[in-house]
């Protein structure tokens, strides 16, 4: 497996929330390779099956959330400009000068605008520009952009790559489609008929608005376990311990009165048995990811929750290390096998 050629293949596909069947066909196409089957249900999650072999195997249900952050347009101003508003928690204050894409009828590229700050007195100078004060310029006038940009029409971030010294890569969407790579490569070396569960992969849609939608994947499976992934804050300059993890430094493991605490000291022994890094962080009460749907969905489900530490989230460069994602692949497999491994020979 090419990981940084998967990673920024997959990144790169458009799945701004709300829209993420837009590239679903391109998605599949890298994905199912690795699976046995693969299912989409009316909400826009996609599932892949892995068999074993088993009649009525276990069921062990893997999340990975595959919509991010983008843009809407609701407006169009007399010069042709477009008003924004927020798909999820974008940072605003990276947007003014950000490259995108707006997904019109045709797709365009534009520019978000800003009042140049040369012309801004000091109060404008020390507030930060909300989201529906900005503008995206696409070139066109008035009714050109009403021709072809719909009211409701997505904006997402360029999808361009950069690979930073020290084996990291900054760009868009790795929030959360970067965690599907572990996924991927767990599964391309783990050997089926060792195991008595199959595995539900579960690229699921719309978290980054309320993460509601999981949960009919969740309630359509009924799995015996789960396994989320989803990206932590790696510690940064303003960043502090213990709330940041430390790029480089493995996989994060969540604590969590929400999540099953035998499961999460499973997964902490494995990590320690078999030598691979990992990072225990609290989070005390709710996670913010789709472990918290997870957890009480279809009866309940024993849910730990792994994290890859991550620079920038919510831009358009977010950054993740290699190492990260090679160390979460090895755990995810040592996981597996522990728990789910044959004990009939």
């Amino acid at each position: 497996m090419e990981i940084k050629k998967l990673l920024t293949e997959l990144c790169g596909l458009m799945s701004v929330v709300g829209f993420e069947y837009h590239d679903e066909e391109k998605l599949t196409a890298l994905v199912a390779p690795y699976f046995d089957e693969h299912e989409y249900d009316s909400v826009g999650n996609h599932i892949f099956i892995k068999r074993c072999g088993k009649e009525n195997a276990k069921r062990l249900f893997i999340d990975v959330h595959y919509d991010e952050v983008g843009l809407m347009v609701k407006g169009i101003t007399d010069g042709g400009h477009l008003r924004v508003c927020m798909l999820g928690g974008l940072d605003a204050r990276i947007l003014p000068a950000s490259e995108v894409i707006v997904y019109g009828k045709e797709t365009l590229h534009g520019i978000v605008l800003m009042k140049p700050t040369v012309l801004m007195d000091g109060k404008e100078k020390e507030k930060l520009t909300a989201v529906p004060e900005l503008l995206v310029d696409v070139g066109l006038t008035k009714a050109e952009a009403e021709e072809l940009i719909p009211i409701g029409t997505p904006i997402g971030f360029e999808p361009a790559y950069t690979e930073l010294r020290g084996s990291y890569i900054a760009g868009k969407g790795m929030d959360d489609k970067c965690c599907a790579i572990p996924v991927m490569a767990a599964v391309a070396v783990l050997d089926m008929k060792e195991l008595d569960c199959d595995i539900y992969f579960s690229m699921s849609a719309r978290e980054e608005v309320g993460h509601r939608a999981v949960s009919s994947a969740v309630f359509r499976i009924r799995p015996d376990a789960a396994i989320v992934l989803d990206v932590g804050f790696g510690l940064a300059p303003e960043g502090k311990k213990p709330d940041d993890a430390d790029m480089k430094g493995g996989p994060i493991v969540t604590l969590s009165a929400l999540l099953d605490k035998d499961f999460t000291d499973m997964v902490i022994e494995t990590a320690k048995k078999a030598e691979i890094p990992c990072q225990p962080i609290v989070d005390a009460a709710t996670t913010g990811t789709h472990a918290d749907e997870i957890v009480y969905a279809a009866g309940g489900t024993p849910t730990v929750l792994l994290g890859v530490p991550l620079w920038f989230m919510h831009t358009a460069n977010e950054t993740v290390a290699l190492d990260d994602l090679k160390y979460t692949a090895k755990l995810l497999v040592a996981i597996i096998r522990e728990k789910f491994g044959r004990k009939d020979g």
